[in-house]
């Protein structure tokens, strides 16, 4: 969702301001985009636990360098802020104020915070009418931002001889990183929920298509799983974090105990078949299976492959300890599980096709399978990135060339977001 106050014809540069650093990249445009500029600009565990603005202070003297070092050309930024610099919430406006939604619904959010609304940035994005207490109302998604915020990042920008020309929230910007695979009618038709698992935040969008229908950050996120791990072992959140990259999350099957389901490997359909990757009971059924069937869904698309859907879980992963974090995983499952709900509440005859998975936590397949395992869909890791890097010559200043880039998803969807309204 475009905050529209800046406006530009360039190509900028694209930064993603997440928990543990910012991503910056650069793009070409077109059908087939290619990457001409990458680089991360990581916080320390102890910048993490400082104010913002002390971050803030260690962009502007890091940008310079590193736009420089890795090949970043212009002086025009289009970002996306710190998750907790940016409100999203569901509203339900009368039908009858429907014309005027956005100003009914910065009021709204102003007298819930207790400030002016005019120092409100807001954006809506109509979602479907419903009915609630017998009164007619059209379903909004609403994000918002202190204009005060804003001139923040104008502000680190102009230290570092940028210009800013484009403001996007987290989720708007990953559910951008998938239009291209949504830009045909009868994707309409298909029912996507992205989990954008990060350290410091974990980011749902359900949408129809391209069309985003819900929106929802959640707090259980990667700092979570460390900070419970820490407490059972008595040692540090950079040791707890460390343990459980090395380690990993064991697959946990929610909800039915000693029983989880192996995933099956990637189809012949080039890769577009979606994974098997949950269980569920299947009523009357009298196959000998002990009541347990699979998930499937098979995507639309035919033969042809949509690369940023990224490839199935595998198998089994070799990592397979880390049950400290059990418990918090299950949570966030109910957490998940919740969004879908809510969903459902919107559209009833409408079911969720899928899950992918974003963000530097989808790295953990076994906490990806077990999510998926609990919310009973079919997932997939997502890999935003495979568009850009077709030629197969990745870009300086890129971590990790040869792996997926989960967490590249809102940086990748900067490129396809507009610079203006």
């Amino acid at each position: 969702m475009p905050f529209g106050m800046f406006r530009s014809n360039q190509s900028p540069i694209l930064a993603d301001f997440g928990s543990s650093g910012v991503k910056l990249l650069q793009a070409t445009g077109g059908d087939t985009p290619s990457v001409s500029a990458c680089a991360f600009i990581p916080f320390s565990d102890e910048l993490r636990a400082r104010p913002v603005e002390e971050r803030f202070e260690h962009l502007a003297r890091q940008f310079p360098e590193t736009l420089r070092e890795n090949g970043f050309r212009g002086s025009r930024l289009v970002l996306a802020p710190f998750s907790q610099h940016m409100l999203v919430q569901h509203i339900g406006v009368p039908a009858a104020e429907a014309e005027r939604a956005e100003s009914v619904i910065r009021l709204q959010i102003a007298i819930a915070l207790g400030c002016d609304p005019s120092a409100l940035v807001v954006r809506t994005n109509s979602v479907c009418e419903t009915s609630r207490d017998g009164t007619a109302k059209v379903e909004h998604i609403a994000f918002a931002m202190s204009r005060e915020d804003v001139m923040r990042y104008v502000d680190l920008a102009r230290r570092a001889k940028l210009s800013v020309v484009g403001v996007h929230g987290e989720i708007s910007a990953l559910v951008h990183a998938f239009d291209h695979v949504n830009r045909r009618a009868e994707d309409e038709s298909i029912t996507t929920m992205y989990v954008d698992l990060g350290y410091g935040g974990t980011k749902v969008a359900i949408c129809h298509g391209s069309k985003l229908v819900f929106a929802k950050s959640i707090t259980i996120a990667g700092r979570t799983l460390d900070a419970r791990i820490a407490e059972t072992r008595r040692c540090s959140l950079a040791d707890a974090r460390a343990a459980r990259l090395a380690e990993g999350i064991k697959p946990i099957r929610i909800g039915a105990p000693n029983q989880y389901n192996h995933a099956a490997a990637a189809s012949a359909d080039g890769g577009m078949a979606i994974l098997r990757a949950a269980v569920t009971k299947v009523n009357g059924d009298d196959s000998g299976n002990d009541g347990v069937g699979m998930v499937t869904a098979v995507d639309r698309r035919g033969t042809s492959s949509a690369p940023a859907l990224g490839s199935p879980l595998p198998a089994d992963p070799t990592r397979s300890v880390t049950n400290e974090a059990r418990e918090t995983v299950e949570s966030l499952a109910d957490e998940l599980s919740m969004c879908t709900r809510y969903h459902g509440t919107l559209f009833r005859d409408t079911r969720i096709d899928r899950v992918v998975f974003l963000g530097g936590e989808a790295r953990d397949t076994g906490l990806c399978q077990s999510l998926a395992s609990g919310l009973r869909l079919p997932a997939k890791v997502g890999d935003p990135m495979a568009r850009f890097l077709t030629s197969g010559k990745a870009p300086m200043g890129l971590p990790d060339p040869q792996s997926p880039h989960p967490g590249w998803a809102v940086a990748c969807g900067l490129a396809s977001s507009p610079t203006d309204l």
